[in-house]
């Protein structure tokens, strides 16, 4: 992993994590002593539901990679698979649309001595699976609650709709990965042509002979894996759950703080927040997933006690995941330059 440039990522998104909670306290008009004061008469058991449903939603995408490599003959530790999804979780938070994510998981993964062919169709097919997940809430959300879609705003609604777009393309694309892929092939040696022909590279008849070995080792792997449908069923249910758990911490938060009546359509807007957002091509979607959530908790509550909502929810289910999953990757590092020693 390029550790500087994850350094520099890390700042930034500080610097931006700080910017928006600032800025969502400036906008509710309370301080940060109201809110204070407003947790410490919560629910203890609801605070403590949500910050369980935190650690399984990174336990549900390790359960999902383990089952996919475990499947192509490399299984591994459930400390492994914690590890994988903590960095994928972490990386994924401070770097723009999630792209540093599977760089950390392939570092770690070929680390544990798995082929490269079989970390490349265990992402593809969890990239699948993690589509799927978060269409399916997405969609349970719009078609229980289609009152919630309508009340957004016409900016949230696009928003939203993109999100839509964005990951029925992304599904599509994986499906096409895993099923044409020769076409997948044929662009890719077509792209190392163009590139040497602008002068980018040098020579490349060594990387389409690198191509070449890598696509039918790929090949082979997604041939034994394809046919395994309790292996899809597992990987697209933990991802289903993993989505769930996400979600439900609002509904958690919500109880905490004495919210009462029924929840059904403040998971809804939850669902249709996080799928607007999570397309934004802005680490953590901070700012953005704010403004969904806000503006999708307004049209269900009194406006103070939406921004405490948001404050509590988004504080577990995003900053502290993201920096649990940052302790977790930092040990993880710290193991592998002791195990190197030895």
């Amino acid at each position: 992993m390029d550790f500087k440039k994850k350094a520099f990522w890390s700042v930034l998104s500080l610097a931006l994590a700080v910017f928006t909670i600032w800025f969502v306290i400036y906008r509710s008009g309370m301080s940060l002593s109201d809110f204070w004061n407003s947790l410490t008469h919560a629910d203890f058991s609801w605070i403590l539901t949500s910050f369980i449903a935190m650690f399984s939603f990174i336990f549900f995408e390790g359960v999902a990679l383990l089952q996919i490599i475990r499947t192509c003959g490399h299984p591994r530790h459930m400390g492994r698979g914690f590890l994988y999804s903590a960095t994928d979780i972490y990386l994924a938070a401070i770097t723009p649309s999630g792209s540093g994510g599977q760089p950390g998981i392939i570092f770690f993964m070929m680390k544990d001595g798995i082929p490269g062919a079989v970390i490349t169709a265990a992402l593809v097919i969890n990239f699948v699976a993690f589509n799927v997940g978060l269409l399916s809430w997405a969609a349970f959300g719009l078609i229980v609650s289609p009152g919630v879609f309508a009340s957004y705003s016409t900016v949230c609604k696009v928003f939203i709709l993109v999100g839509f777009g964005v990951f029925i393309l992304g599904f599509v694309l994986g499906i096409l990965m895993l099923r044409k892929r020769e076409m997948i092939f044929r662009v890719a040696m077509k792209l190392v042509s163009f590139l040497h022909k602008i002068k980018l590279i040098k020579n490349p008849e060594r990387l389409h002979r690198r191509l070449e070995k890598v696509m039918e080792e790929y090949k082979t792997t997604v041939d034994v894996v394809g046919g395994h449908k309790g292996m899809w069923f597992s990987a697209c249910l933990m991802n289903v759950l993993q989505r769930f758990v996400q979600i439900a911490v609002t509904v958690f938060s919500f109880r905490a703080l004495g919210g009462e009546g029924p929840v059904l359509d403040l998971f809804s807007t939850q669902a249709l927040a996080t799928i607007g957002a999570t397309c934004v091509p802005i680490p953590g979607a901070m700012g953005i997933s704010d403004y969904l959530m806000l503006e999708g908790y307004t049209n269900l509550m009194p406006k103070d006690f939406a921004f405490q909502v948001q404050m509590l929810s988004r504080g577990i289910s995003f900053y502290a995941c993201v920096i649990f999953s940052g302790i977790t990757l930092v040990i993880g590092l710290l193991l592998l330059g002791r195990n190197k020693k030895k």
